[in-house]
């Protein structure tokens, strides 16, 4: 972790209370960092100490981008759309993180984005997708987008549709209800089961089959509840785990192959004459953000 030397220009009863004034950081986050005898050391004028850079920048987004290349879609007065590929995380967690769409915009200079929320590190992101996932992101330009999305986010996401790549032979099209299991560690798989039971989350998802290639299936998958891995984790129970997630049991493969190709609102408004599959492609230059996903059928 890197380092930055400080020399105090005047004196504190403790480490603690000179760092709180400075960096006006709380006692928990010291805590990540220094023991308590650390903390509780006086300080004299002209001491020096080694700072964490994570510490210094506590809740900066890092202007330095690692990863694959991200997208920014589109972008009005209120959000932006962008383009998340599969590998990296939404957001980051410390200064040190490079390799989220939050460094992305940074790097980008979408600094009016990065202002919104900013006591927290997701910032303005109006939801997340796993680190495996690709697909849109929200992102909130304004304080008052922001709250009125992520308060009344159930009510307000009218749907949800992602992409998903399966195995040959899928025949579970329609509305499924699972049952999920109200706790467990994130990463960790989730217990999924078909009857409902005490403190069960009930996942609720309708698929459609798009098309069959070389062994694969390309399934749509609307998502009419959020709950982590509820795609991942009931297109396993109905027998077909995503291509490449091995979590679930599915086939080894270079990625995760889900997308969120798609979330409509109060104010998206939609043709109701034009076909599914016809629409997807036009809205959000879906060509654009599923080109990876795509790909697998000409390769293998």
């Amino acid at each position: 972790m890197a380092n930055l030397e400080v020399s105090w220009i005047k004196d504190f009863s403790t480490q603690k209370t000179a760092l709180q004034e400075t960096f006006h950081c709380s006692g928990q986050l010291l805590k990540k960092y220094f023991s308590n005898k650390e903390l509780n050391r006086a300080i004299r004028a002209k001491d020096t100490i080694r700072l964490p850079l994570d510490l210094v920048n506590h809740l900066k987004i890092n202007p330095v981008y690692v990863g694959p290349k991200a997208l920014v879609l589109s972008e009005t007065n209120d959000y932006l759309v962008v383009h998340k590929p599969s590998g990296i995380h939404s957001h980051p967690l410390c200064y040190s993180d490079q390799n989220t769409v939050l460094n992305f915009l940074a790097e980008k200079n979408q600094w009016e984005a990065l202002k919104v929320n900013e006591n927290n590190y997701d910032r303005g992101l109006i939801f997340r997708l796993d680190f495996e996932t690709s697909g849109i992101l929200i992102m909130a330009k304004t304080e008052d987008f922001f709250q009125k999305m992520r308060i009344g986010f159930k009510e307000k996401m009218k749907r949800k549709f992602y992409w998903a790549i399966v195995g040959e032979g899928f025949d579970k099209e329609g509305e499924w209800i699972h049952y999920f299991k109200a706790s467990g560690a994130k990463g960790s798989k989730q217990k999924v089961d078909v009857h409902p039971h005490v403190d069960a989350a009930a996942g609720v998802l309708e698929v459609r089959k798009i098309l069959s290639e070389n062994n694969r299936t390309l399934v749509l998958v609307n998502l009419n509840s959020g709950l982590r891995h509820q795609i991942r984790a009931q297109l396993a129970i109905l027998g077909f785990p995503i291509l490449g997630d091995e979590l679930y049991g599915g086939e080894k493969a270079d990625r995760l192959y889900l997308h969120a190709l798609r979330y409509e609102w109060d104010e998206i408004q939609e043709d109701p004459n034009a076909e599914l599959f016809d629409r997807f492609f036009d809205l959000n230059r879906a060509l654009k953000m599923s080109h990876d996903m795509l790909g697998v059928f000409k390769s293998r």
